[in-house]
């Protein structure tokens, strides 16, 4: 229970201070025919290759009052999470 409270905690509390929300962004396929001969001319360098999933940081757009909402909740959680595991539960 406390390693649970310890990742919420962290979360909030790293959301509040950075400002920053994770964001998935999926791969794309590489384009049909992409594995051909450079034959085409300038055509050829002009596809894209497929790309990776990846995940990037995005703003959150928190408001002063959402920051402190976050950082208070987080906080919270982190000090429950030290004292269960103080007391061995």
């Amino acid at each position: 229970m406390s390693l649970v409270l310890l990742a919420v905690g962290t979360v909030l509390v790293s959301i509040a201070l950075f400002n920053k929300l994770p964001h998935y962004v999926p791969g794309r396929l590489p384009a049909p025919g992409a594995g051909r001969a450079a034959a085409e001319g300038p055509l050829a360098t002009a596809r894209r290759a497929g790309t990776a999933p990846r995940v990037r940081l995005e703003s959150a757009r928190l408001t002063e009052q959402g920051k402190a909402l976050l950082a208070t909740l987080g906080g919270s959680a982190l000090i429950v999470a030290f004292f269960l595991t103080l007391s061995g539960l």
